[in-house]
């Protein structure tokens, strides 16, 4: 779920979600008023989707709407630049296409992606994503325009015997960190907020498999992750989502099938 940044004028509630018995997913913009979702309009559907790996994260990013895709358990899906799987995709808020996407009248901003369920622009623009490996190399990347992420040729870094000639020929992206084992990381959002200044310059994962809270601390240039910290290990089981109110408190909501929970940090 996304709100149009201009939400007063323009109260548009942008969602994406499974549908069908044949697994596809759909964008679509809704009217917020009185409580109540009205109006829907379609404005990107037949995505390829599956039981599992279907990405599904929203992101505006300068006027834009970016969609992460999972590649929807099919491997042939992410370096195949005509589906929409295993993809990060950009359209513009009414659903057309940018004149400015890297392969003309194509929503594809970058391919090669298994599974990103994190996504979020920091200063300056730069958009990080997370990303599930199978079974090993979890990534943070920066997306990038046209570039590729190398799935499923690729694992992690572009360091296993074969994989440095595909990266070569294929521009591949490496991500900025890796984990093996895998964490199963989600919701990424960044902190620059004096309210807990601890976490600022910071990006915060909020983490599956690995049940905790993530703080990734970034270089001055965004360009590096300096240095890792845990929070909250096995205190609220799954965590899916991370983000921050304006004043700068953190709600993470976790994801374990019953009893599931919207916790507040605060100072």
């Amino acid at each position: 779920m996304a709100l149009h940044p201009d939400f007063t004028t323009n109260p548009y509630v942008y969602v994406v979600y499974g549908y069908g018995s044949t697994y596809k997913a759909k964008v679509v913009r809704y009217t917020y008023g009185g409580g109540n979702l009205t109006n829907p309009l379609v404005l990107l559907d037949q995505i390829p989707a599956a039981s599992i790996h279907n990405g599904s994260r929203l992101l505006i990013s300068g006027g834009k709407l970016f969609i992460s895709t999972g590649d929807a358990s099919d491997t042939a899906n992410p370096q195949n630049i005509n589906s929409l799987a295993g993809k990060i995709l950009r359209i513009n808020l009414d659903g057309s296409i940018p004149t400015d996407n890297p392969y003309p009248n194509n929503p594809v901003w970058s391919l090669g992606h298994r599974n990103a369920q994190g996504l979020v622009q920091v200063v300056g623009n730069k958009i990080f994503s997370s990303e599930h490996g199978p079974d090993s190399d979890d990534e943070i990347n920066i997306i990038e325009k046209g570039r590729n992420y190398g799935w499923p040729n690729i694992k992690g870094f572009c360091n296993e015997s074969g994989e440095q000639s595909f990266c070569s020929l294929n521009n591949v992206a490496e991500p900025l960190i890796n984990w093996t084992p895998t964490i199963a990381p989600s919701g990424l959002t960044y902190y620059n907020n004096d309210y807990i200044p601890q976490f600022k310059n910071s990006l915060l994962l909020a983490v599956l498999k690995g049940t905790k809270l993530m703080q990734l601390k970034l270089d001055d240039a965004q360009t590096k992750i300096t240095a890792t910290k845990d929070f909250y290990v096995n205190t609220y089981g799954r965590i899916r989502a991370v983000c921050q109110s304006p004043e700068g408190k953190i709600y993470l909501c976790t994801s374990n099938g019953n009893d599931d929970k919207i916790i507040e940090i605060a100072k």
